[in-house]
C-alpha cells in the first residue's frame, strides 16, 4: 500500500473506547484513520449500521480495528462489530480485536466468547492487563505463557498483551515470542497504534514483528 496505512475503527460518539484511542492515536502519528460510529442525534445503541457501507471504507483500509467491549452497548453497536469484521475479511483489511474489560465486568464470559467465535478473522489480537487476567482466569490459561497459549489454541498469527504493570508488551508469533519495553510510549494502546503504523512496512517474519514493535 502506498503511504500510511489506512485505519478503520467502530467506536463510541465520545471517543472513549480503546478502538476510537487507537485511531485517534493512529491519526495523530499520520496514519489516515477514522472512526465509524453514530450520527449527531442519533442513539448509539440503536444507530442505523445497515447505512454504512463497510465495502467503500475498505477500500484503500490495511486495519480494521475493534474492542471486544463494544459488544455489550447494545445490538446496533454488535451487529456493526460483526459486520465490519467480515466485511474486512471479504475486502483484505487486516482485523485488530482489542479484548478489553466491558463495564459490567460480570459480562467477561459472554464477549470473550463472542471473540472466540471471530478467531479465525482477527489478525492482530491484543489484551489489556485486565482482560488477560480476567481471561487467563476464565481458559484456566495461567503463567506467564499465556500469550502463546492463546496463539497456538486460536491460531492467530499474533497475539500481543500489556505485562509488568503497563510498562512492557508481550508479543507472541507462530516463530516466537518476546518482549519490549513501551515505557516511553507512556499507555500500550499507543504501543498498538504505533505497531500497526510500523507493521505493513517492517518486512515479513518475526525479525518485521519485532521492528515493527520496537518503533
Amino acid at each position: 500500500m502506498e503511504g500510511p496505512p489506512r485505519l478503520i475503527s467502530l467506536g463510541e460518539p465520545g471517543g472513549s473506547d480503546n478502538a476510537s484511542a487507537v485511531a485517534s492515536t493512529a491519526l495523530g502519528m499520520g496514519v489516515p484513520s477514522i472512526i465509524v460510529t453514530s450520527t449527531h442525534g442519533e442513539a448509539f445503541e440503536t444507530f442505523d449500521h445497515g447505512a454504512v457501507d463497510w465495502r467503500k471504507l475498505m477500500e484503500t483500509a490495511h486495519w480494521m480495528v475493534n474492542c471486544s467491549s463494544m459488544v455489550n452497548l447494545g445490538k446496533s453497536p454488535a451487529m456493526a462489530w460483526s459486520a465490519s469484521m467480515t466485511f474486512a475479511e471479504l475486502e483484505g483489511c487486516r482485523n485488530v480485536m482489542v479484548v478489553d474489560m466491558p463495564d459490567d465486568q460480570e459480562t467477561i464470559s459472554k464477549t470473550w466468547g463472542l471473540v472466540i467465535g471471530k478467531m479465525r478473522q482477527i489478525h492482530v489480537l491484543f489484551f489489556t492487563s485486565e482482560a488477560m487476567k480476567a481471561v487467563s482466569s476464565l481458559e484456566n490459561m495461567g503463567g506467564d505463557d499465556f500469550l502463546s497459549q492463546v496463539r497456538a489454541k486460536t491460531m492467530v498469527p499474533i497475539v500481543c498483551g500489556i505485562i509488568s504493570g503497563g510498562s512492557a508488551v508481550s508479543v507472541s508469533h507462530a516463530m516466537g515470542s518476546f518482549e519490549v519495553d513501551i515505557t516511553e510510549h507512556g499507555t500500550g494502546i499507543v504501543w498498538l497504534a504505533g505497531f500497526l503504523k510500523s507493521l505493513p512496512y517492517s518486512g515479513t517474519g518475526i525479525s518485521g514483528i519485532r521492528t515493527a514493535s520496537s518503533w
